[in-house]
């Protein structure tokens, strides 16, 4: 029977992180820090997200992931009773 191990303080630590407009990112990075799925991703790269080609990899500049966010998001607005 192997020894104990304690489980890990979080098991699937959150990678989800700020978009900055003037970085660009490798793509699978741009994904984790999204938290946008591979069905996700590959929709938006379908509908218009700029991706950039160089030595076999994909990179997204971080303004255009942005643009393409606004673009294609919906807004809600909450009121509240004074």
């Amino acid at each position: 029977r192997p020894p104990f191990l304690p489980m890990p303080k979080d098991p699937s630590p959150s990678k989800l992180g700020p978009i900055a407009p003037d970085v660009l990112y490798p793509l699978p990075e741009l994904q984790a820090r999204s938290g946008l799925g591979t069905d996700a991703m590959r929709t938006a790269r379908r509908q218009g997200l700029l991706v950039h080609y160089t030595a076999g990899r994909a990179f997204v500049l971080g303004s255009d992931f942005i643009r393409y966010v606004v673009e294609h998001s919906t807004t809600t607005r909450t009121s509240t009773a004074a």
